[in-house]
């Protein structure tokens, strides 16, 4: 229903580049969501346990704890969460394992192409339903 993609989404945005990171926060930013952006994965789990998040974007090159990693971790605490792994490359096949809440996006990319995955991911996972 569309009124799913109207409600406020909480993004916690994870990227140890903190160019890349201001820059994609900015990119992210809308009306209608709260974006929490943070260098590592040790962080966001921090936040993602004190706050409750609906989509969470990660890069998969991160400093001690993967993307990988941390999206299993985040999905042992919270199953319905929607994840989007961010890479420069390709990377389908690892996250066959992911689940259907779990997708990847290869970067760099557009605001557009976040919105049309995001809006993807809340369709088929239900989530806002």
């Amino acid at each position: 229903c569309s009124s799913d993609l109207l409600s406020p989404q909480r993004i916690l945005y994870v990227e140890d580049n903190s160019i890349v990171r201001e820059i994609t926060a900015e990119l992210l930013a809308q009306e209608q969501r709260d974006i929490i952006a943070v260098a590592t994965a040790e962080e966001a789990l921090r936040e993602f346990r004190e706050h409750p998040f609906n989509i969470v974007i990660t890069d998969v090159s991160l400093p001690q704890m993967s993307g990988l990693d941390l999206a299993r971790k985040i999905l042992d605490i919270d199953p319905k969460v929607l994840i989007i792994i961010a890479s420069g490359y390709y990377l389908d096949l690892r996250l066959q394992k992911g689940g259907p809440n779990v997708r990847a996006i290869v970067k760099p990319f557009e605001a557009a192409d976040i919105d049309a995955l995001i809006a993807e991911l809340r369709k088929t996972s239900g989530a806002g339903d």
